[in-house]
């Protein structure tokens, strides 16, 4: 065994470095479980580095530019009708209906849906 004069095992740069990795991750995971735990029962992105975290919804992917106003929120002098003056839009909702336009849901008489029995199908 390779020690030294006072009975201490030298050990090499690079064990040492790894030692001292592992003890900064294992300080870094207790220092953030309760955060990340909350993160993922939130179904957020964790990004994890040794003495950081990084936490994104997902929903944030859902959210683009406005490509009619071009992100400012207005058209002219009005806001956007597009994206209702925020500037981006979000791909998880439906668009905004246009003011004046009948939603359809009121009034709204349903035809029986064809027949979708095989043929020759027994009745």
């Amino acid at each position: 065994m390779n020690t030294n004069h006072l009975g201490i095992r030298n050990t090499s740069r690079s064990e040492l470095r790894m030692r001292i990795i592992t003890l900064l991750w294992s300080v870094s995971e207790a220092v953030f479980a309760e955060v990340d735990a909350f993160a993922w029962v939130q179904n957020w992105e964790i990004k994890r580095t040794w003495h950081s975290r990084t936490y994104r919804d997902k929903q944030f992917n859902a959210l683009i530019t406005c490509r009619a106003c071009e992100a400012t929120g207005k058209a002219g002098d009005r806001p956007c009708r597009t994206c209702g003056g925020f500037g981006r839009v979000n791909l998880l909702e439906p668009p905004p209906r246009p003011e004046g336009e009948d939603s359809g849901a009121e009034g709204v008489t349903t035809q029986p849906a064809r027949d979708e029995r095989p043929p020759g199908a027994l009745t």
